[in-house]
């Protein structure tokens, strides 16, 4: 396990996951137990399997595996930024001495409180038996920190080049209705440029930054207006927000389901339609639906890139809030629904 002491310093949550969590505790206590029954195979086998060999080999291995955890959950909490090297050693340190304070507690209750005979080489190959697992376990966090990092740096990219995209028929479309109005109404032509240079500056922010539900809702009512002027009494839309407008949200996550409700829903459609965007939150979890009319004959025609974006909106936001983060669709014989849901401490609906 070769580490650059060049390093840049990290956070020691890239490093050390939450091992606080129900499920990473439910997997250390099986994993322990596993361990456990492995070792007590190696030395008796299953003809002369010691269950009182077990049960005590198991009490000290569950303490051991539980304080380590307990004690690395509070480290990466008070921790400031560190070098890998450094918090790998501190890691490892804090783990073999969790490991000594168990073994010599152990030893003592064991010599001296149930009269059995272990010494000191008891300890010492504890000890060497928790070097050796201290270090595969902090290898394998290395190893899962180098994906997370991989899988985020690729995931920035494809973000990037989704904000940084602005469909060429949109912006053509909204500089040609922006130079007709200039004339006929200065004032709707002024406003039009400054939705449209809000969107500009909203696609070249960085990818993966969250932004509060008030102000995507008010970017995507900019990007509204602009398709308003070109679509005119076509396109309606019904917002029916039941939520707090502080909740966070990845930008630019709303407006591209509206952008292809409009764009497959709306604008290939002679008499246009309502496309209803509904926001609440239930059990702390953020619900977003997203509907608009079917254009039976062009849906195969939009099918493809209506898939890619939707993938994207999926990967940013489970990046963010954890792989329960999904982006589902339904789709009737008049309505297509698009339902975004993730986990967001936010006041539910009473």
């Amino acid at each position: 396990m070769a580490f650059n002491p060049t390093m840049q310093a990290i956070d020691a949550k890239e490093l050390i996951p939450d091992l606080c969590q129900v499920r990473s505790l439910l997997w250390l206590v099986l994993f322990s137990e596993a361990l456990v029954i492995v070792l007590i195979l190696l030395t008796s086998g299953v003809q002369y399997f010691s269950w009182d060999s077990f049960g005590l080999l198991s009490f000290y291995v569950q303490w051991v595996g539980l304080l380590s955890a307990a004690s690395l959950c509070r480290l990466r909490l008070l921790l400031p930024p560190l070098t890998l090297n450094q918090l790998t050693f501190l890691s490892f340190v804090l783990i073999q001495l969790v490991n000594f304070l168990m073994s010599t507690l152990t030893l003592y209750v064991l010599n001296y409180v149930m009269l059995e005979d272990y010494g000191w080489d008891w300890i010492i190959r504890n000890q060497l038996v928790s070097a050796i697992l201290g270090a595969l376990l902090l290898h394998y966090f290395y190893v899962q920190m180098q994906n997370r990092l991989h899988a985020r740096s690729e995931l920035q990219s494809r973000v990037q080049a989704l904000q940084s995209r602005i469909r060429p028929h949109f912006l053509f479309n909204s500089m040609n209705i922006i130079a007709s109005l200039i004339h006929a109404n200065p004032d709707k032509a002024e406003q039009a440029v400054e939705d449209l240079s809000e969107l500009f500056r909203a696609s070249l922010k960085m990818a993966g930054t969250e932004t509060s539900l008030h102000q995507e809702i008010e970017l995507c009512k900019k990007y509204i207006n602009i398709e308003q002027l070109r679509l005119g009494q076509r396109l309606s839309v019904d917002w029916q927000v039941h939520t707090s407008l502080q909740a966070s949200i990845p930008l630019l996550t709303l407006q591209p389901v509206i952008e292809n409700a409009i764009y497959h829903g709306i604008a290939p459609s002679e008499h246009g339609g309502e496309v209803s965007i509904e926001i609440k939150a239930l059990q702390n979890r953020l619900h977003i639906y997203v509907s608009n009319p079917v254009c039976l004959n062009t849906h195969q025609l939009n099918e493809k890139g209506n898939q890619m974006a939707l993938d994207n909106i999926t990967h940013r936001l489970q990046a963010l809030y954890g792989h329960d983060a999904r982006v589902d669709t339904e789709q009737t014989e008049e309505r297509f629904t698009i339902h975004l849901s993730y986990q967001q401490t936010v006041p539910s609906e009473s």
